[in-house]
């Protein structure tokens, strides 16, 4: 897949909306690997895979927002 770049301007709150909507989604996603090792749905490791992306999507956010602090 290929990378898209957003340029977003996002206010104090809405930048802590997106990073707890990150963290609510990861969480979900380990919640399901949990209850797939228990036979319902997908297989445990899809879920925690998917947990990593958004881990990974948490790291460039909080970079992003970092390397901007500075800028203000």
């Amino acid at each position: 897949m290929t990378d898209i770049n957003l340029n977003l301007a996002l206010s104090k709150s809405q930048i802590s909306d997106l990073v707890n909507a990150l963290e609510d989604h990861r969480d979900d996603f380990l919640r399901k690997a949990v209850e797939a090792q228990n036979g319902f749905g997908l297989d445990p490791e899809y879920w925690k895979s998917r947990a990593g992306d958004i881990d990974a999507t948490l790291l460039t956010v909080r970079s992003a927002i970092r390397m901007s602090i500075g800028q203000d």
